[in-house]
């Protein structure tokens, strides 16, 4: 099967050593250095027309570009490995596809897999979203092996609206872990950031259950426990007296504003922002959360 990957960076490598080791070849498209350890090509558009799977493992703010050059068809089969939701907009990614190019077949990729424990051959697992069977399968058949398993489900924005709160939530933790409240505190920030992604994704016609799935519960849990990740490293770095990079602070606008236009509370990701941004000292912002009125465990 010919896979082809646009972005060469950790994650499309890692993506690239998976479909290796499923027994498939991939190749990778890039800008500037060509990657190492695989065949690669800067051409995107002659890339997309000879795979018969299209992955783009490049940043949300970096997949406008990507599509615009790559120019995918009718019959290509595209699959979004990337966190977040479009930038200033905040509308998904599979739509940023759909209404700029001629392909209909879009997925998601989301879950545990780290890039460096990729590399490595740790084990992971992976879930694939898509309306589309074929794009299920094809992703199932390109990225399955004894290294890492692959789920599917057809639940696309629900997968997409997980892994957007998962990058703003392990900074959430990661601000937490930088200013030492201790584990207790991380629980509640994972436990009560996916029951705001649980609203939030109901309110939006997802699958309340996958948010405890790969793509919520266990894709947090990933980030929040690995110190290089850059999402949990980046609110360490907020606890430390650092700033914010606008990328950082955009996904979570992007989130609130998703939340705000379908009228959902989510308290934690207003808290986090308000930290991002100066506006609110970390333990301060958490002693707030603390104080609210107490209440049922819904989600």
């Amino acid at each position: 099967m010919n896979i082809g990957i646009i972005g060469s960076g950790a994650w499309g490598k890692a993506l690239a050593t998976l479909t290796a080791k499923a027994g498939h070849a991939p190749r990778i498209g890039f800008r500037g250095t060509r990657p190492s350890g695989f065949p690669g090509t800067p051409n995107l558009r002659t890339l997309t027309e000879e795979s018969e799977l299209l992955i783009i493992a490049v940043p949300a703010e970096g997949v406008a570009d990507a599509i615009q050059q790559a120019q995918p068809g009718a019959g290509t089969q595209v699959v979004l490995a990337t966190r977040g939701l479009q930038p200033q907009t905040g509308h998904w990614l599979s739509d940023l596809v759909l209404e700029n190019t001629a392909c209909r077949r879009v997925g998601s990729l989301a879950g545990p897999a780290m890039a460096s424990e990729v590399v490595r051959g740790r084990p992971t697992a992976l879930v694939i979203a898509s309306p589309f069977d074929g794009v299920c399968s094809a992703t199932q058949t390109a990225l399955h092996s004894e290294h890492c398993r692959v789920y599917t489900t057809h639940d696309l924005q629900g997968v997409e609206l997980a892994g957007a709160m998962v990058s703003v939530l392990a900074v959430a933790v990661g601000i937490a872990h930088g200013v030492d409240l201790g584990v207790g505190a991380k629980g509640v920030i994972v436990t009560r950031g996916i029951a705001e992604a649980t609203r939030l994704g109901t309110a939006l016609g997802a699958n309340p259950q996958t948010f405890s799935g790969l793509a919520g519960v266990g894709d947090l849990v990933s980030c929040a426990s690995h110190a290089d990740h850059p999402s949990f490293s980046t609110g360490v770095k907020i606890a430390r007296g650092g700033s914010a990079a606008s990328r950082v602070i955009e996904e979570a606008r992007s989130v609130l504003s998703l939340a705000e236009r379908h009228d959902v509370d989510l308290p934690l990701t207003q808290a986090a922002l308000a930290i991002m941004t100066g506006k609110l000292r970390p333990k301060l912002a958490f002693n707030d959360l603390m104080r609210r009125e107490a209440r049922p465990e819904p989600f």
